[in-house]
């Protein structure tokens, strides 16, 4: 069979892309083809597909000095039309069994859902972020939870500037989101799968499709973690990580200043991000020298730094959807201390796999990093725990009988 796998890029971006790649993986060991349809960019992987791409958006155009461009950008991120050709021409050319679809909106948009359906090919939509119930995305506004929209009341994105603290951005959110509830394309849509129970019943909560939503956690292929479990040390002194993007939801600033209590404590950082001249300014003007940021590292690298500490931090402040990292580092065996909020705790089982702390609270996070931090037979009965929890839970024979439920032809 050819399935259709759409996403907004066709390169590792985040957590999105590892999902992506490990369910293309899947579907092919299954002995389906893979057919992308994404947006077209000089860092996708090769693909004899990538005709079919749509062009680039690039919202650096939204400004004063070009007026014009930004309103095709604005446009085309609410209501594509070349999306829509594009794919009309590709499922012309070839057939496809059914469409999974990943991240679409602002790029992509749920414009193509109607050709879909027009062709009658079942979809499947798997949630990685909140848009559909939350213009901008991450239920956070101005560094904080938020809700207000509630019941589709998608203003209060403006009237607060919730998008990037930009009345413009937040306007353009918010129309995005008004135009798709009156289209209603999301109707289209077969079933929604919800990788974690948190997100599940959070659009449970805002009405979205509620007959539709299925919760399934997401499948990994464990290959690159027994890969870097033989892997040395690259580092010779004892340390714990935090991996993540250097951005306020991600929690770097809490761990920063909850590691000022800890300075005997090696901590390494791997990523980047926004926030990350500041954090470096935090470290040098606290004189954090057990502080090092190691920037953005490949995946290989990632996983075998990972496995040489002791543990991880995961400290978000956003309803985290699942968080690879957090899997990853638990496949490796180590535990984690993570803050209590999304679908952290979901993984995190408190002192059993790791621990957790509250949302932004350093100071509670500082004590468990030295109390856990001395203790090496619970981070080793922890870490085993952590493996074993994970790896029933984030399970790839799971995820595909789960999809074999909503497709049976697979």
């Amino acid at each position: 069979m050819n399935i259709l796998v759409v996403n907004w890029t066709w390169y590792p971006s985040g957590g999105d892309w590892t999902y992506v790649e490990n369910v293309m993986s899947l579907y092919k060991q299954k002995g389906h083809n893979v057919i992308p349809f994404s947006m077209k960019d000089d860092r996708n992987f090769p693909s004899p597909y990538s005709d079919y791409f749509i062009d680039n958006i690039d919202y650096k155009k939204i400004n004063k000095r070009s007026i014009t461009a930004g309103i095709k950008v604005i446009s085309k991120s609410i209501y594509s039309i070349e999306a829509q050709r594009n794919l009309e021409r590709l499922l012309t050319d070839v057939k496809i069994g059914f469409a999974h679809i990943n991240v679409i909106h602002h790029y992509i948009t749920p414009t193509i859902l109607k050709i879909l359906k027009e062709k009658n090919i079942p979809i499947i939509w798997t949630l990685h972020e909140y848009t559909p119930i939350c213009p901008e995305s991450t239920f956070i506004s101005h560094d904080k939870i938020c809700e207000r929209c509630f019941g589709g009341a998608f203003y209060n994105c403006i009237t607060n500037s919730c998008k990037k603290g930009s009345y413009l951005a937040s306007t353009v959110a918010a129309l995005e989101n008004y135009v798709h509830q009156y289209l209603n394309y999301y109707a289209y849509v077969d079933h929604y799968v919800c990788p974690s129970v948190f997100l599940y019943e959070k659009f449970k909560q805002f009405n979205f499709h509620k007959d539709k939503l299925v919760q399934l956690y997401h499948g990994y292929d464990y290959t690159e973690i027994e890969e870097a479990k033989l892997k040395p040390n690259l580092f010779k002194e004892k340390y714990i990580v935090f991996v993540g993007r250097l951005e306020k939801i991600k929690g770097a600033h809490t761990v920063l200043n909850a590691i000022k209590n800890c300075p005997d404590i090696q901590l390494k950082i791997i990523g980047d991000g926004t926030q990350e001249i500041a954090l470096q300014e935090f470290k040098q003007n606290y004189q954090l020298n057990n502080v090092t940021f190691l920037g953005k590292k490949t995946k290989q690298e990632t996983l075998q730094i990972i496995n040489g500490a002791e543990f991880l931090i995961c400290a978000s402040e956003w309803y985290e959807v699942l968080g690879f990292t957090v899997v990853e580092a638990m496949a490796l065996g180590k535990p984690v201390i993570g803050s209590a909020i999304g679908a952290i705790p979901e993984m995190v089982i408190n002192n059993q796999t790791g621990l957790l702390f509250e949302p932004g609270n350093y100071t509670q996070l500082a004590n468990l990093i030295k109390t856990l931090y001395v203790n090496d037979e619970q981070i080793i009965q922890m870490g085993k725990n952590a493996q074993q929890h994970i790896n029933n839970l984030i399970n790839t024979r799971k995820h595909f009988e789960g999809l074999q439920k909503l497709i049976p032809a697979l």
